[in-house]
């Protein structure tokens, strides 16, 4: 990292040992105003600095999943659509937007009036000011709405899975504007938030080996350390040595991104890297702590249920995979014989 970047990640790391409000304390130090384009009020630093955010989140066990789908809501809402308002209140850490229909297939319907009906997919646990969607419209259609939930028209309930907390949102005709994304800034905000995702993911991964290491060199077994065992050392040197290698290609895709370059398959590739890395590192913390790490409070099983929920919000790893070997097929000079 530059040192602008490891200055960042310190002032993360400060902002998460705080007890108030860690959405405010981010909010003090420029999140996510860091990354934000221009357009909306951010000073466009783009994901140099986004994955060093989230990143940090995800070593902190506070993946924040709320923070990384507003950046998303508002890059791909179009920025006339926004008041002011509502800007001030996302910078300022206190208004929070969701993306629905995106990451999955559409859920909600709207009717001939912009009207939309029905319930979302479980989302960040957050109070929502803004959300953009993707319904289906009458006819058949996918078209993109964006809607400020009111009262009157919107509710919510709360939802849990694997015991993380979050919500679904329920529509009952609520006023949306039909809004028509530009494909191209649609292709990278999407790729962004892939790369983001993968920063939290691999964080997690570092958390949960970081506590196997300082496990295994203190667990005692037949009159020695854990680590001193070749089956464990050779498992836990193998998974720090790949974090090594997908922390270089998540900051590569980040630098592809920021300099304007067609990303799409880097994007799906560090995901997907990153989810099955996530998997594997906390499986094998919990693996290491034995009885210790099934407690429900403990590191390991904390994040390994992180891994398990971030791993799929924007795809399993699989389909990453496939994605990111379909699109380097199709580009020009593929290596010839891939294919095969």
């Amino acid at each position: 990292m530059d040192p602008f970047q490891v200055q960042l990640a310190a002032a993360v790391d400060a902002a998460l040992s705080r007890t108030s409000d860690v959405q405010a304390e981010l909010a003090a130090i420029g999140v996510p105003e860091l990354g934000l384009p221009e357009r909306l009020g951010g000073f466009g630093l783009g994901l140099g600095a986004d994955i060093v955010v989230n990143v940090q989140l995800g070593r902190g066990l506070v993946p924040l999943a709320a923070h990384r789908e507003t950046v998303l809501a508002l890059e791909l809402a179009a920025a006339g659509q926004l008041p002011d308002s509502l800007l001030g209140q996302v910078l300022k850490g206190t208004a929070h937007a969701v993306t629905i229909g995106v990451h999955t297939a559409p859920t909600l319907r709207a009717d001939s009036e912009n009207r939309l009906w029905g319930e979302s997919e479980h989302l960040p646990d957050c109070e929502v000011s803004l959300a953009v969607v993707r319904a289906v419209a009458r006819g058949g259609d996918v078209r993109w709405y964006v809607v400020q939930p009111d009262p009157a028209t919107s509710g919510s309930r709360t939802s849990t899975l694997l015991g993380l907390p979050g919500r679904r949102l329920q529509f009952t005709g609520a006023p949306a504007t039909v809004t028509a994304p530009d494909e191209g800034e649609l292709r990278r905000s999407l790729d962004a938030a892939r790369i983001r995702q993968a920063a939290v993911l691999l964080g997690v991964a570092d958390r949960a080996l970081d506590a196997a290491r300082g496990h295994v060199n203190h667990r005692r077994q037949f009159g020695r350390p854990l680590v001193e065992l070749q089956t464990v050392a050779h498992r836990l040197a193998h998974l720090v040595g790949m974090a090594d290698g997908w922390r270089l290609l998540l900051h590569e895709a980040a630098w592809r991104h920021d300099l304007g370059q067609d990303c799409a398959a880097h994007a799906a590739q560090v995901l997907a890297a990153a989810t099955e890395h996530a998997l594997d590192s906390t499986r094998q913390a919990l693996h290491l702590h034995g009885v210790r790490g099934m407690l429900a409070h403990s590191t390991a099983a904390t994040a390994y249920r992180i891994a398990s929920v971030e791993g799929t919000r924007m795809g399993t790893a699989g389909q990453l995979w496939r994605e990111a070997g379909e699109v380097h097929l199709a580009s020009p000079g593929a290596a010839p014989g891939l294919a095969e």
